[in-house]
């Protein structure tokens, strides 16, 4: 009989494609977790991994039974939730997750309104990069997302909300930084500071877009994966960077940001679980629309 706890090794031992950081993850030793891994592979009549000296892969019935475990587990944690809040219907919780660049534009009318028609409802608010915000939103750590759009199939529902363009942050002393606004070419011969593909792939592939537009490929100094410490490293003379425009707000002493030309727009909305049956969830949905 499979169990429940055999499906979260499964999927954390997915995620990391290693025994020692999927354990320690989990806070349980390697012996345990091999041993579930082993049964839930006898339970299914099949491997789910390819085990290595060095390395673990999964097999294609693995990544076959990955996307339904994680269904699985996200129906099961909504699920919970939905009996908690059935079981004291006075109390009403909505629990928000947010990329930091949300609290720069989008976060705080969305609160402020929804606090203002609920005032006894609780909120919680989770900053989160990116890449995290969908796993929290499937498993129902967070009933909605505020974020760049993310790169997923039809599993959550998003809807539109905002849109901006990039700026270019350049630091004080640099001979553009005086310029009432800046094409993107001119930055061709910059170091650039940034942030991985991986933390925000949207957000990434806008930056490059709007590079390869002006005909070049940025030369990368420096990754980071906080927009905040992009304009924070600008600031020290170590490169420039392209940021969405509300970042401006930030008003770090020797960062100078300057609008683009030509600039492609970013999108931010809100993402939600079409199966989070918490009532509060709907009221903030029908709140946001207005």
């Amino acid at each position: 009989m499979m169990e429940l706890r055999q499906l979260r090794y499964f999927v954390t031992l997915a995620e990391t494609l290693h025994f020692g950081r999927a354990a320690e993850r989990l806070h349980i030793t390697q012996p345990p977790l091999s041993r579930q891994i082993a049964a839930l592979e006898a339970t299914l009549g099949t491997p789910l991994f390819e085990r290595h000296s060095r390395s673990v892969a999964m097999t294609p019935a693995g990544e076959q039974f990955l996307d339904h475990a994680r269904r699985l587990l996200s129906d099961l944690e909504l699920a919970v939730h939905a009996t908690r809040m059935a079981a004291d219907a006075a109390h009403r919780e909505l629990r928000i997750g947010f990329t930091m660049y949300a609290a720069w534009n989008l976060l705080p009318g969305l609160v402020r309104r929804y606090g203002d028609a609920y005032p006894a409802d609780d909120l919680t608010l989770n900053e989160t990069l990116p890449r995290d915000l969908q796993q929290a939103l499937m498993t129902g750590r967070v009933d909605v997302g505020i974020s760049f759009p993310l790169l997923i199939g039809g599993s959550l529902c998003y809807r539109p909300l905002y849109r901006e363009p990039l700026c270019a942050v350049l630091p004080q002393d640099h001979p553009r930084a005086g310029d009432a606004r800046l094409a993107v070419a001119a930055l061709a011969r910059e170091s650039f500071v940034t942030f991985p593909a991986s933390t925000a792939p949207t957000l990434h592939e806008a930056v490059m877009t709007c590079c390869r537009r002006a005909r070049f490929e940025p030369k990368v100094r420096l990754e980071t994966h906080l927009q905040q410490t992009i304009v924070n490293l600008v600031a020290a003379g170590l490169g420039v960077a392209l940021v969405p425009d509300s970042m401006r707000r930030i008003r770090l002493p020797g960062a100078v940001f300057l609008p683009l030309d030509d600039s492609p727009a970013i999108e931010q909305g809100i993402y939600w679980h079409p199966h989070n049956t918490n009532p509060a969830l709907a009221d903030f949905l029908a709140d946001a629309g207005h």
